[in-house]
């Protein structure tokens, strides 16, 4: 697949550097930063965006950028065709998209392809539920982040790695069920370990609105996402 995709690096003296890159039949338009730490010898984790079904561009994942970049990941994220600064096109699949998208993360410079973590939010979960041997058959995921689940104690077993839910009370899916009942669906079928955090309020994107009218990422979950995210470069790796 990497071989019929075209990358331009605009390298300078910081990051982010942009990365273009080619969809399925559409051209794409992403970055990736590097966190202000020294590389570890074998490289950063990295934290992969998926996005919402909803037409978000790689602006609206900062916050989650931030806190990664905190605790040590590079991060990649990317327009989806018909934003940001990607091309828009008809044809082709977005799956597959999403797909090229891992791909061309895990080429990039300084980076530890054993330690991808994907965040996915909202139909993101989805997606990711439903291709995963897409994904795992360029890189197992070392660990998934699901925010706003979408996968039933079902579905998320489709997830064979190490799996974080986090959910809002106020989230359309019941956190019960896509929450705590996933989480321990998958306890019992693997062994990589499931964990969930239910927040107290914010919308079900886990965004709390300010009195300025700001939105921003609801801050027990940005604990708990930067703690979780922490630990994970001191457990063992897939081969």
């Amino acid at each position: 697949m990497a071989s019929n995709q075209v990358v331009e690096l605009q390298l300078g003296v910081h990051a982010p550097l942009e990365i273009v890159f080619a969809g399925d039949e559409v051209r794409l338009a992403g970055q990736i930063d590097y966190p202000d730490t020294p590389r570890p010898q074998d490289g950063y984790p990295l934290l992969f965006v998926l996005h919402h079904a909803c037409c978000t561009s790689r602006e609206d994942y900062s916050e989650y950028a931030e806190i990664a970049l905190a605790n040590g990941y590079a991060v990649f994220r990317w327009d989806k065709r018909g934003t940001g600064r990607s091309g828009d096109s008809g044809r082709g699949s977005t799956t597959q998209d999403a797909v090229n998208a891992y791909d061309i993360a895990l080429m990039q410079p300084g980076i530890n392809r054993k330690r991808a973590v994907i965040l996915a939010v909202g139909a993101g979960s989805s997606l990711l539920g439903s291709s995963f041997g897409l994904f795992a058959r360029i890189q197992h995921p070392y660990a998934v982040l699901l925010i706003a689940n979408q996968l039933d104690p079902k579905d998320i077993l489709a997830l064979d790695t190490r799996v974080k839910i986090v959910m809002s009370p106020e989230d359309w899916n019941s956190p019960e069920i896509f929450g705590g009942a996933a989480a321990e669906a998958h306890k019992q079928a693997y062994r990589h370990g499931a964990s969930y955090y239910l927040t107290e309020g914010g919308d079900r994107h886990l965004l709390l609105t300010d009195t300025y009218g700001k939105t921003h990422l609801h801050p027990g979950a940005r604990k708990v996402i930067g703690d979780w995210l922490n630990s994970l470069p001191r457990l063992s790796t897939f081969s």
